[in-house]
């Protein structure tokens, strides 16, 4: 579709609107509000959220192709069922939000915080968590192969039992994350022996 033929929408209040079941495509949203709104089931394509607030908003069941949900506010927000497929959540902000189960294939979280937020047993695998906010998150049992976290705050992650084999992280993690049953590589397993000071001998 021709970059003329996308649809802007600006400043627009859609709180407490009904909005189930939709499809939209090929749409801009900027400085929406979405507040306590029902998103169920809704389906976008090609479709950019800019500085947009989902508090209270119900998106259960949504599904997200090509999405960007750039610098936006979830809040008290309820995402279980939904699916994020080559979709951005650059700078976004999770806070007491309803996450799990929930389907992420190659979603870029660079920026965004999810401080406390349970996501438990979900599936990171080609995602990227680069500078995100992870302090106090639980990601236990998690896949997170290849993933990328360099830059991320890691203070109190949990992550007993997650997959971290051949995810890109900084010394730090090591240190500040529970770790217990993680499966990790040999290479990690050096540079976490060196985190806590020892010396790897071959």
């Amino acid at each position: 579709m021709a970059a003329e033929e996308i649809e802007d929408i600006v400043g627009e209040d859609f709180s407490d609107a009904r909005l189930s079941g939709q499809q939209w495509s090929d749409r801009r949203y900027t400085g929406c509000t979405f507040r306590d709104a029902d998103l169920s089931e809704l389906r976008t394509e090609r479709v950019v959220f800019t500085d947009c607030d989902f508090t209270g908003a119900d998106l259960t069941g949504s599904h997200h192709t090509v999405a960007a949900f750039r610098s936006c506010t979830f809040a008290r927000t309820t995402l279980w069922h939904s699916e994020f497929h080559s979709s951005t959540m650059l700078g976004s902000t999770f806070e007491q939000c309803r996450l799990r189960p929930i389907q992420f294939d190659e979603v870029d979280f660079t920026l965004a915080s999810l401080g406390k937020a349970d996501l438990r047993g979900v599936d990171f695998t080609d995602c990227r968590l680069r500078e995100a906010n992870l302090v106090e998150s639980d990601l236990r049992d998690t896949a997170l192969r290849a993933v990328d976290l360099f830059g991320a705050r890691t203070f109190g992650l949990r992550l007993e039992g997650a997959d971290l084999r051949g995810a890109h992280v900084d010394a730090s993690l090591w240190t500040t994350a529970k770790l217990d049953g993680a499966k990790i590589d040999l290479t990690q397993a050096v540079a976490m022996a060196a985190a806590h000071g020892l010396v790897v001998e071959h």
